[in-house]
């Protein structure tokens, strides 16, 4: 069994160090949560780690600051047994926001109970995927202990001018679109799963979960839950299916 802890140095960032004015600084914040009791009683840690800025030009460390408050909140509050409001939670101290959240839920989790699974995922890896001199991407990767380690990944792209983040990337249609016009850039095994929800007359969520990094746009696909396929795609094939926004960006950085 492999645990966070691992997962976590495979997959560490690398600290940024201030530049310029647009350059993100960051640090990596690591807090263990609680132990808990897995398959055959082996004990696993719950565990967070995340990429804090600690340099970055002010309106962009606003965005990603209520960023990670968001995901935070979303890893620790069910909404119901296990609910605070978000706005008294919310922290601005994005260098000690794990812990901050950790210490504001303690009542609400059990802390000392191995054999309790308290929260959806028992781990999250929240790291600075890319950034260049346009955009910066996180990705999030939500860790769950299951027969093996199922990790869910999705991407959040902001623009370091003004901090807002892109609203979308890709459509279903314009991904199903990029893969019937390019069979040279498809994945064969989505590829047989898409025709096969297209014959069934299904629904099509070909795009979900994509990040727009440096040179490729990341790609998991869902098959079921717990089930992925990770693939990537260059830029220069995807970018006429991407959003308007999106390719704006992607033109802006390479004039740089």
């Amino acid at each position: 069994m492999i645990s966070c802890a691992l997962i976590f140095s495979l997959t560490s960032c690398q600290t940024y160090h201030e530049t310029n004015a647009l350059t993100i600084g960051t640090k990596v914040e690591e807090c263990f949560i609680k132990n808990l009791a897995h398959l055959e009683e082996e004990i696993l840690p719950v565990e967070i780690s995340i990429d804090t800025p600690v340099a970055a030009p002010q309106p962009l460390k606003d965005s990603l600051t209520l960023f990670l408050n968001e995901t935070l909140y979303a890893f620790f509050d069910d909404g119901n047994s296990c609910h605070l409001p978000f706005e008294t939670v919310f922290s601005k101290e994005v260098k000690q926001l794990a812990k901050h959240y950790k210490e504001a839920y303690k009542p609400y989790y059990n802390a000392d109970n191995t054999d309790v699974r308290d929260f959806n995922y028992d781990c999250l890896d929240v790291k600075l995927a890319t950034q260049n001199d346009i955009y910066v991407t996180y990705q999030v990767n939500s860790i769950l202990y299951g027969e093996g380690v199922e990790t869910t990944s999705d991407w959040v792209t902001f623009v370091k001018s003004d901090g807002h983040r892109l609203k979308e990337l890709i459509t279903d249609d314009d991904m199903l679109r990029f893969y019937k016009e390019h069979p040279e850039q498809r994945n064969a095994n989505i590829w047989e799963n898409v025709q096969y929800q297209l014959s069934d007359g299904g629904d099509i969520f070909l795009a979900c979960n994509t990040g727009l990094l440096n040179d490729s746009v990341a790609h998991q696909y869902v098959y079921a839950t717990g089930i992925f396929e990770d693939v990537v795609y260059p830029i220069d094939a995807i970018l006429p299916y991407l959003s308007k926004e999106a390719q704006a960006l992607i033109k802006e950085n390479s004039k740089k």
